[in-house]
């Protein structure tokens, strides 16, 4: 399988290099060049828990930090880069017996989130390389909900693959409605150097936009074990979202095999998700996530609020959410600003 898949990776980039070369004279795949831009993003909250014995019961919260810089440099060649302030450090699981002392940190450091190198070779073919988001669930999804500052996707809040990773993808637009993308990165993450085996992960994202608002995702990976006494994984995940100006509606489900490379411990999700508009400045949002893994119960996740946006790129979301692993009930006030 992984050699099939770098033959076709390979084949599909010769080909677009081929088509660049006859056409390097005419610049017709990009606008000139530009004299770049900067963006952010900033997202925080208040968050209140109803519950007296949930710990801390009120807080103030910096969800995320965004800062980027991006440029054209004309013939197809673009470049982004963006830095992420947010918490890196998570320990899951640590037995008092080991007696481990550590320094933590701060709990907002910032990291590279993505270094892109882009080069559209042909009206087809398109060559991505560097840190890049991954098409798992950030590229689509997370755009497609919109609300990010409010609370992350799925896949992304539960934990079921990496935000970006080191390596290359090729874009193929195989139809006016169908975008193929190829990719093979390094598989360990933004804050993990690759493993001593060198072993990548091989993924291929199919995105169809079959009618005007409707779009259709299905994003398959596989990684092979480091080491033989553990398991490959692999994942499948769906989606579908339809848009009109009024409404939103999206649903997805993702499936781990062999989730930590350790055999059979298969973890599922869903989630549907949707929003309406009330009035021009008022949108109503709802979602529904449900989690479930063959060694613990399920988990769901609820959430409901209304969206105030007093001026373009200004948003004020009032929120209330339930979680059912602590059962906890929370009333947010949650905070987006983009630049």
């Amino acid at each position: 399988m992984k050699k099939i898949f770098l033959i076709v990776f390979a084949f599909l980039f010769f080909q677009g290099i081929q088509h660049a070369s006859a056409q390097e004279s005419v610049d017709t795949l990009a606008p000139r060049v530009s004299r770049g831009e900067v963006f952010g993003q900033i997202f925080a909250d208040f968050k209140y828990n109803l519950k007296e014995t949930d710990e801390p019961r009120a807080a103030f919260r910096f969800n995320q930090g965004i800062l980027g810089y991006k440029r054209n440099l004309g013939h197809g060649v673009s470049g982004k880069i963006m830095l992420d302030v947010t918490r890196t450090t998570h320990f899951t699981h640590l037995p008092d017996t080991l007696g481990v002392e550590y320094f933590e940190g701060s709990k907002y450091t910032a990291y590279l989130k993505m270094a892109e190198i882009k080069w559209q070779m042909s009206p087809r073919l398109t060559l991505r390389f560097g840190q890049l988001l991954n098409t798992q669930y950030l590229t689509v999804q997370d755009p497609f909900w919109g609300f990010r500052y409010v609370d992350v996707t799925l896949q992304e809040k539960f934990r079921m693959g990496v935000p970006a990773d080191f390596g290359a993808q090729l874009d193929v637009q195989a139809h006016e409605n169908v975008l193929v993308q190829l990719s093979v990165t390094n598989g360990e993450g933004p804050f993990r150097y690759q493993d001593q085996q060198g072993k990548m992960l091989y993924a291929v994202n199919l995105q169809v936009t079959p009618a005007e608002g409707l779009i259709v995702k299905l994003y398959l990976d596989f990684a092979p074990a480091p080491s033989d006494v553990q398991s490959d994984k692999s994942v499948i995940s769906f989606f579908a979202g339809f848009r009109q100006k009024q409404f939103m509606l999206g649903a997805e489900y993702s499936h781990i095999s062999n989730l930590d490379f350790e055999s059979n411990k298969n973890v599922a999700a869903f989630s549907v998700f949707g929003s309406l508009l009330l009035a021009p400045q008022f949108t109503l949002l709802a979602r529904w996530d449900r989690h479930h893994s063959a060694v613990a119960a399920n988990v769901d996740y609820l959430l409901g609020g209304v969206q105030y946006e007093p001026v373009k790129d200004f948003t004020i979301a009032i929120n209330g959410r339930y979680y059912s692993v602590k059962e906890q009930t929370m009333l947010l006030a949650s905070f987006g600003l983009k630049f």
